[in-house]
């Protein structure tokens, strides 16, 4: 890894020269900040993390796998344009290598081809965004092309991929050589530590999870919300005038939300709303773990954030006691990548 130096009017510069020659896409403040594809680099807001996570990019809320008609099936062109995301922060790279690996598994030719031709630019947080922030809590990696560090008078570019130090020596005259080092020390984010537990297993029958329970509203927004979810549902739209034309489309899904688990038989597996709401905190801090090495969460806050109720997990499991009962961890079908 290099470390590069530029001041905010050739980061700038810098940035327009992407958006001249790559599909720039950067967190954008309407209503609320989302990641936008960028018209005019004074749209870019970098005050705080995006509400939204970058994902639907790669991982779409809706698309169509292909097209029916009579006999015949047509599979969409796979095609992506050529993108430099720009302003993600640490959580949500994560969110993508763990996506990654999630879509991996299963050969995923949809994501894999959104996920192509696409340069990741990160934005390192000084200090947490939100106060529901819990990255520090949990083992995030370095994941990224460039990443940017700002420091105030000026910014530290950090190379984290050929794909990285091929941007910097394409756009070389928008940096200074630097012999600054950044250290994990000075990637640690203050006041993102937030989570005391390590180790979620021994607390699955504990009673304290009802303080969560009780204000669930099964409605699906912790889902939508998370850089990491990847649930879905597929279903064929069929033509009103012909049943033999339609679209197989697949669309994003939530574990919060009783059908998601329903089989032939009206058979639901999760249909209490504690198993859901378990489930998905078990799925987040444990299960994929057991898989894959890795959390799935990130630690971004925005289930909590985001939450009609404000159900603050993290604090719920910060006061529960230790020594209860895990014999009905896997009572509920628990088999996710």
């Amino acid at each position: 890894m290099e470390v590069f130096k530029t001041d905010k009017k050739r980061l700038l510069a810098f940035l327009n020269k992407l958006k001249a020659n790559y599909e720039l896409i950067a967190p954008v403040k309407t209503d609320l900040v989302r990641f936008q594809k960028i018209k005019d680099i004074n749209e870019i807001y970098l005050e705080k993390n995006s509400y939204f996570p970058v994902k639907e990019y790669f991982f779409k809320k809706e698309e169509t796998l292909f097209s029916f008609k009579n006999n015949k099936i047509e599979v969409p062109k796979l095609e992506t344009p050529k993108r430099v995301f720009f302003g993600i922060r640490r959580c949500d790279l994560n969110g993508i290598h763990h996506q990654d690996k999630a879509f991996e598994l299963v050969k995923d030719p949809y994501y894999k081809a959104a996920r192509e031709n696409s340069f990741l630019i990160g934005y390192h947080c000084n200090t947490a965004p939100s106060p529901y922030c819990f990255c520090g809590s949990l083992e995030l990696v370095d994941f990224y092309d460039l990443m940017v560090y700002d420091r105030k008078d000026h910014f530290l570019i950090e190379t984290g991929s050929k794909k990285g130090e091929y941007l910097i020596k394409k756009y070389k005259r928008y940096f200074s050589s630097s012999d600054k080092v950044i250290t994990k020390g000075e990637k640690v984010i203050p006041g993102a530590d937030r989570l005391d537990i390590k180790d979620i297993s021994k607390f699955y029958d504990n009673p304290d999870w009802e303080k969560g329970v009780s204000q669930c509203l099964s409605c699906g927004a912790c889902t939508a919300l998370c850089p990491t979810c990847y649930c879905f549902d597929i279903k064929d739209e069929v033509k009103a005038k012909n049943p033999k034309e339609g679209e197989r489309k697949r669309s994003w899904s939530s574990c919060q939300v009783q059908e998601f688990t329903k089989v032939a038989g009206d058979h639901v597996f999760r249909e209490k709303r504690e198993e859901r709401f378990k489930h998905r905190i078990y799925h987040q801090l444990e299960y994929f773990k057991e898989k894959n090495g890795v959390n799935l969460c990130v630690g971004c806050g925005r289930c909590i954030q985001g939450c009609p109720t404000r159900i603050d997990f993290v604090d719920i499991l910060n006061k529960m006691e230790d020594g209860k009962t895990t014999a009905n961890k896997y009572s509920i079908y628990t088999q996710t990548v």
